[in-house]
């Protein structure tokens, strides 16, 4: 198909971009939200990876934290100030797919698929959040552009953020609501002017980098400019046997096709009830096909493979209050976005923030995506930004005995 571009509007500039995500990541580490610590207040690589939209318009800047070679994550940070959050997401651990080696598989694909046509890679696109793609122009008298999935390789043939939670392409702008613009702005300032105050109150906070000598001081200085009578967050994330000895039970696993990502975030689930299954089980018990699973058929395989003792529904007004119900009750629960699944299995929300201003609420993804046949080397956790992101519903799985 040819990608319409849109005009790029409301951009932000990479500076301003690297000081939102510094904010953001320094201070979770100040505040001693528990997985953010490890070498999170060291050097971010101020050259980001730019994502762009579907319509062309560029989307997220992509910034690597360092801890001298080691990689320790990255933070997905505004390009368009439309997104109304600074920062969407901070995801631990090492990128799971290389930049140079995506585009050489885009270029492959490309010419296998259309061989007398010339290729050129042109962008990376985050052509379904968060799984990202290369843009590849093909030459010809019809010009044609593709996407091509920077985990597999494979051409994405599918449209429209109403398809089934599987593979699919669509706007992450376009899905924004346009009634809501204005509120998304008014954020976006707020956060801009939260900045602004920092820098002045604490500029060591967006330091290039910190010695050893320099983190313990530094982490008062984060605490105090904020207010150190105050925690900066509350948060939980989910234990396993919490009345006794609790321990960190619920595990990440990548999907193991590019159409399961229901089917993977299933297999989170149903492991941390003790009821493991193989994914191409869950496939069946779900009825997931080439284009992915239906809402409906989740919901069918949670309890048939749980003989009953599991009861599955979908709620289709997802809100972030119920999400930390049910992660206080210590359950996980399946996080519904256009044309994907995820689990998600913590929160947390800012306690200090300006007068007037909404404090910020996260959640804590564990996302299937880059799929991976290896269900251990793919997938992805992550803080994401409760209001950066449409929600399209939530499946909630309960023992049999809970009430809803």
């Amino acid at each position: 198909m040819t990608l319409r571009r849109a005009k790029p509007r409301a951009l932000v500039e990479r500076t301003q971009a690297l000081a939102h995500a510094q904010l953001a990541v320094r201070r979770a580490w100040a505040g001693g939200i528990a997985d953010l610590q490890e070498g999170w207040a060291g050097e971010f690589n101020p050259e980001p990876i730019t994502l762009h939209d579907l319509n062309g318009e560029p989307l997220f800047h992509e910034f690597t934290v360092m801890d001298g070679r080691r990689e320790v994550g990255r933070v997905k940070a505004a390009a368009s100030r439309l997104i109304g959050s600074p920062v969407v997401t901070i995801e631990r651990g090492p990128r799971s797919w290389d930049p140079a080696k995506a585009t050489k598989l885009a270029l492959e694909a490309a010419k296998k698929a259309y061989p007398r046509r010339e290729a050129k890679a042109m962008e990376f696109v985050c052509y379904s959040y968060p799984k990202v793609g290369v843009r590849v122009e093909l030459a010809g008298e019809k010009p044609l552009s593709i996407i091509v999935d920077v985990a597999d390789g494979s051409i994405v043939q599918n449209f429209g953020a109403d398809e089934l939670e599987g593979q699919t392409a669509w706007s992450f702008l376009e899905s924004r609501p346009e009634s809501a613009l204005d509120q998304r702005l008014r954020r976006f300032d707020e956060a801009d002017r939260e900045l602004e105050m920092t820098k002045k109150a604490t500029k060591e906070m967006f330091a290039t980098a910190f010695t050893a000598r320099d983190l313990t001081a530094a982490r008062q200085r984060f605490v105090l400019a904020s207010d150190y009578a105050i925690r900066l967050y509350s948060s939980r994330v989910l234990t396993y046997g919490p009345r006794c000895t609790p321990h960190a039970c619920f595990a990440l696993y990548a999907q193991q096709t590019n159409v399961y990502c229901a089917v993977a975030t299933g297999q989170m689930i149903l492991d941390f009830y003790r009821r493991p299954f193989e994914q191409t089980a869950i496939a069946a018990a779900m009825g997931t096909d080439s284009g992915g699973t239906s809402q409906a058929g989740q919901d069918a395989g949670y309890e048939s493979l749980s003989n009953g003792c599991l009861d599955a529904w979908h709620d289709f007004s997802a809100d972030w209050n119920e999400a930390k119900a049910e992660i206080d009750a210590n359950r996980p629960l399946k996080s519904g976005i256009p044309g994907h699944a995820r689990a998600v299995a913590g929160w947390k929300r800012q306690n200090i923030f300006l007068a007037g201003s909404t404090p910020k609420r996260w959640l804590q993804v564990y996302d299937p995506w880059p799929w991976n046949a290896d269900l251990c080397a793919g997938g992805a956790v992550y803080w994401e930004d409760w209001d950066a992101v449409t929600h399209t519903n939530w499946c909630f799985v309960r023992h049999r005995t809970d009430t809803h």
